[in-house]
């Protein structure tokens, strides 16, 4: 069973909501903002001034507001596995968008455990995904399917093996450090390192606990 069937879930919104639970919820919401922060709305109408990018998985239990932000702070990229594909354009352009236009300080990767697409790979379930209809997201995971090949070994050292959760926290941390590795060969990024524009981290987020750590790059 699914966990958000429980009756103790403490989600908004429900598989079965329809349009007006949406648009209430939202009332709800807007209300509880102005209450807590009266001036937040009347400031970002006056256009968007973040000072971090944010670069995630599209993950549904986490986006930039693990780390206390309120909209307005962060521009935000997210897609399956906290990917940085260097030759795609929607990457490029959001690195350029947020660096040259919206001129951010600070860029953040931040992966998480439990990944779908991490799991996915280390049950050797990526053959699967054609028959599901899922020929574009095969092709995707080839990259976390690569990085698994590229650590056999350390999977399966006595600290690792027939570990799945240990395994898939590990694959997280070093999809962190290959995509942060993939972000220094960016030109935009690397002319903002080179101006002492930006600072650069990465981060796991912990689905488990909530808590965000540090990742040594």
């Amino acid at each position: 069973m699914s966990p958000v069937a429980s009756d103790f879930v403490p989600f908004t919104l429900q598989a079965n909501s329809g349009l007006d639970d949406y648009l209430k919820a939202n009332e709800r919401w807007r209300s509880d903002m102005q209450n807590e922060h009266p001036s937040l709305f009347t400031l970002n109408g006056q256009g968007q001034d973040p000072h971090t990018l944010f670069i995630g998985c599209s993950d549904s239990r986490y986006n930039e507001n693990v780390v206390g932000v309120l909209p307005g702070e962060v521009f935000t990229y997210k897609n399956i596995a906290n990917r940085v594909n260097v030759d795609d354009l929607t990457c490029l352009a959001t690195l350029e968008f947020a660096i040259n236009v919206l001129k951010v300080n600070k860029v953040i990767i931040c992966g998480h455990t439990d990944c779908g697409g991490i799991k996915t790979c280390l049950k050797n379930q990526r053959d699967d995904l054609p028959g599901l209809q899922c020929s574009h997201l095969y092709q995707y995971l080839g990259d976390i399917e690569d990085l698994k090949h590229e650590n056999k070994a350390l999977l399966n050292t006595p600290e690792y093996q027939n570990d799945l959760e240990k395994q898939s926290r590990l694959l997280s941390i070093l999809n962190v450090k290959k995509q942060y590795q993939r972000l220094l060969t960016n030109e935009t990024v690397q002319n903002a390192l080179a101006n002492k524009s930006i600072e650069t981290y990465g981060l796991l987020y912990n689905v488990h606990s909530g808590k965000v750590e540090k990742i040594e790059v």
